[in-house]
């Protein structure tokens, strides 16, 4: 049977060029932030200027943007919950609110990883991991993080939602809402539905989505729960959850949604990266018939298993998030534009090269759903790989010997993607080749001891007016400047970091989670406990 060759409706061009032009408008209009003096042990290139670092925001896992009356404002989580800055001025940033969930421990909120904002209604989501430390400790005993509380049914997950309509004063909407899972919680069709995914399944759920028992790890983990969230004080979660048999027929672990400017929901995760149509008229692949797309009921449009991994086995495959460019930027020979693939694979395997990568996918031959609906461990579908990047493996450089060097969250703005890489800090590539990503700046930080100025733990970084921001679970939020347009990374050289020395005070993931390890807590090295420098939780 034939098969659409892309799966953008006609107005995706139109919206792309939208986002497109109003990025390039953000640029033009953005503060001219002057340099500050970067931190002891900072490594960066020359075509970087360092702005500054904001205080108390240590532990950070996310942050999103928006503009509240007449101030720019970031909006971020961490282990103390949620917090609102006025960055109007970046190199002066002004605190404004703080919202810890009801019930949970000072300290213990896990982890609203990936925090997604509804910027019309003021609204942020707070995914709630089964994870975090509860202050009744009955119900779901633990210091929290520990992969038994994946398993006991009693631990809480799901979403809190928060008006930062006021956000000096952040204030709860509605109740807590109970969710199946609670790892990762992501806005689709304009955040009037949500979907929550992740991590391990539940002691409760292993005889559940046609696999009676669980081997090995293989198929371990909690699929997407479905929220209708248009009246945000009565939300209803619906009972049947989605994106089932990801991994060559079996249902995992899905880990993240990102939504691109077509409206196609790409779902990342153990067994590759699936898109779905929400909207519209579209063939589904499960039963051959036309039919329309909802939020409940999405339809697999494309995507499948990713090749080009660090660890294509049963135990890896593991894809963490992913993109889509549609600004008309990003490009490779051979492959229709709108037909590349961006996904980061988290994986922290033996050796710091070894880890998780940057990996460009060709869709073509997945359009149309049938190839991964169709994928079982006999007969595999893979996802053509275009090229691939870790900085251990690319630029090349010696990196630390540590093995924390899993790619995680990044973001693209015009030809321009920034990525973090954890303790490898943040990498800026120009991607407007696909198939030959070029490192054009890099900067992380390596510790000299002192307690307020710990070696880098990068879990996310993006670009806003401008300026390049730096989520880093040790060191906080970084603001850093890109000397050049992001629609225009070509006239930036190539550029390579220098050795790096080995690292007592760089923070460690913690190896104990089994078949949950997926973002891991971090903990302090031992030199770092003895100097009393701060680690990420």
């Amino acid at each position: 049977m034939s098969r659409r060759r892309t799966i953008e409706p006609s107005r995706g061009r139109a919206c792309a060029l939208a986002v497109a032009a109003a990025t390039a408008a953000l640029a033009v209009l953005a503060p001219a932030a002057s340099a500050a003096q970067p931190p002891p042990g900072a490594v960066m290139s020359d075509s970087l200027r360092y702005v500054g670092r904001i205080a108390d925001t240590d532990t950070v896992i996310e942050g999103k943007f928006d503009r509240v009356k007449a101030r720019d404002l970031l909006v971020i989580d961490g282990s103390w919950g949620l917090k609102t800055f006025d960055v109007s001025n970046p190199r002066r940033p002004r605190p404004l609110g703080t919202f810890l969930p009801p019930g949970v421990q000072p300290g213990g909120f896990w982890e609203g990883e990936d925090l997604d904002i509804d910027p019309a209604r003021k609204l942020a989501f707070l995914s709630m991991d089964p994870r975090h430390v509860d202050v009744d400790q009955a119900a779901c005993p633990g210091l929290g993080h520990e992969s038994a509380k994946t398993r006991n049914p009693n631990c809480r997950s799901g979403v809190v939602v928060v008006s930062y309509a006021d956000p000096a004063r952040l204030r709860q909407v509605g109740d807590f809402i109970d969710v199946p899972a609670g790892h990762t919680t992501s806005c689709i069709e304009r955040c009037r539905f949500l979907w929550t995914n992740g991590p391990a399944r539940r002691s409760d759920q292993f005889a559940i989505f046609g696999v009676p028992q669980i081997l090995g790890g293989l198929g371990d983990g909690r699929p997407v729960w479905v929220t209708d969230m248009r009246d945000p004080a009565r939300p209803h979660v619906f009972p049947d959850p989605i994106d089932l048999h990801r991994n060559d027929g079996v249902t995992d672990y899905t880990h993240d949604i990102q939504v691109d400017a077509a409206g196609i929901a790409w779902a990342s995760g153990r067994g590759g990266i699936r898109g779905y149509a929400t909207h519209g008229v579209f063939r589904d692949p499960a039963t051959d018939r036309r039919r329309e797309a909802t939020p409940q009921h999405p339809i697999l449009v494309a995507g499948g298993g990713v090749a080009g991994i660090s660890t294509p086995g049963p135990e890896g495959r593991f894809m963490h998030n992913s993109m889509r460019p549609l600004n008309g930027m990003v490009h490779a020979r051979g492959v229709r534009d709108g037909n590349i693939l961006i996904g980061t694979e988290e994986q922290f395997n033996d050796a710091c090269a070894n880890d998780g990568r940057l990996v460009f996918s060709d869709i073509t031959a997945s359009l149309g759903g049938e190839p991964s609906q169709n994928s079982t461990a006999e007969h595999p579908f893979r996802m053509r790989a275009i090229a691939t990047w870790h900085p251990a493996l690319n630029t090349p450089e010696t990196t630390a010997p540590n093995t924390d060097c899993s790619a995680h969250y990044f973001d693209i703005r015009g030809a321009t993607l920034t990525q973090a890489f954890y303790s490898q800090g943040t990498r800026v590539l120009d991607i407007s080749n696909a198939a030959r990503p070029r490192q054009i700046a890099f900067f992380r930080v390596q510790s000299d001891g002192a307690p307020d100025n710990p070696s880098s733990v990068v879990w996310d970084t993006t670009f806003h007016r401008g300026l390049l921001w730096v989520f880093d679970n040790s060191r906080g939020v970084e603001v850093l400047r890109l000397r050049a347009s992001t629609r225009h990374p070509g006239r930036l050289r190539s550029v390579v970091a220098p050795d790096a020395l080995p690292d007592r005070f760089v923070a460690r993931p913690v190896r104990d989670f089994g078949a949950s390890y997926v973002c891991p807590l971090f903990q302090a090295s031992p030199a770092a406990v003895a100097a009393g420098v701060q680690s990420g939780t």
